[in-house]
Order: structure tokens, then C-alpha cells, then sequence
């Protein structure tokens, strides 16, 4: 796993920020009594952020890469989940509020004991991304705002993914 502050060069930072309100989200869960959205970025931002990654993290030849832009509603919870394999790369970069709710990661289950998790803290700009080999994680929205995030999706060119949740809770 890598977590990597300014991760956004700051003028393509304030230039997705500043479109948050203008992208064209559509509803991607509904499942509980807050909602989550996406909006795809065009092309050129993508291509954007896909040299920023390059730059900065690794190359990506030979991979399918695009970014949305997340939303998700004061009280939204997404359960415990590993990616679908098919999602060779997993990367979160936070974006807003200035004061959120991080990613938090399994690091240990206890069965009846409980789950000790380990946070990754969110401080906008921040990149969160880590090989996809099946970590369990989860995230959610406790705050009154909105929390925006740019997910980065890495695959092969030839396949498509989904996102596999446990069937439990964890508060």
C-alpha cells in the first residue's frame, strides 16, 4: 500500500474540486438511508490524472484506467468489502470535505472478539492506493458534508469489475 499527500498537482486538484458541483452524477448504492453517487470523468481529465499517477506512483501500460468522482451523503456506509479481482490497482484520492473520514483496513479478525482495523486519516489531496489482492476494507461519512472522493480504476483492457460486500455490518 502506498499513501501519498499532494498526490494531485495543485491546479488539476482545484480544477476537479471546482467542477464537483457541475459533473453529471448518477446513483450507484442507495441501499441504506444515505446515498452514494459517481460521475465519470471525460477523457481529458482522465488522461490528466492518469500522468499524474504516472508521475508520481507507477506506470499503467497496458492497463484500462478512468476516474469518477465519488459522493457520498452525511451517514452513507459501504460494509466491508474486497475489490473484485478483475480491479488489478485500487485508488482512492480524497478531495473534500477538509475534515472526513478516512479508509479503514482489516488488520486482524477476532470472530466474536471484533475487527481491528487500521485508518487511513483523510487530508484532501491524499492518495490511498495499494495492489488489489483481495484486502478487506470499508469507509463511510459521519460528518455532516458531503465527502468527495477520486477513485481510480486499473484493469485489465479486457474485463470489467463490480465491488463485493460482506452481508454484515460493522459500526
Amino acid at each position: 500500500m502506498k499513501v501519498l499527500d499532494k498526490f494531485l498537482y495543485p491546479d488539476l486538484y482545484d480544477e476537479i474540486v471546482g467542477s464537483i458541483n457541475d459533473l453529471p452524477y448518477r446513483v450507484i448504492d442507495g441501499g441504506n438511508d444515505a446515498v452514494k453517487f459517481e460521475a465519470d470523468l471525460d477523457e481529458s481529465m482522465c488522461q490528466k490524472v492518469k500522468q499524474c499517477y504516472e508521475d508520481k506512483v507507477a506506470k499503467t501500460e497496458g492497463l484500462f484506467f478512468s476516474a469518477a468522482v465519488v459522493c457520498c451523503e452525511p451517514g452513507y456506509f459501504f460494509n466491508i468489502h474486497a475489490d473484485h479481482p478483475n480491479k488489478l490497482v485500487s485508488s482512492v484520492v480524497y478531495l473534500c470535505p477538509e475534515v472526513g473520514n478516512g479508509t479503514y483496513f482489516l488488520k486482524e479478525d477476532n470472530g466474536d472478539q471484533g475487527k481491528i482495523m487500521d485508518e487511513i486519516v483523510w487530508h484532501p489531496n491524499r492518495l490511498v492506493t495499494w495492489p488489489n489482492q483481495g484486502q478487506l476494507h470499508m469507509y463511510f461519512n459521519k460528518t455532516e458534508e458531503l465527502r468527495y472522493t477520486l477513485n481510480i480504476y486499473q484493469k485489465n483492457n479486457d474485463e470489467v469489475f463490480e465491488v463485493r460486500s460482506s452481508s454484515k455490518a460493522i459500526r
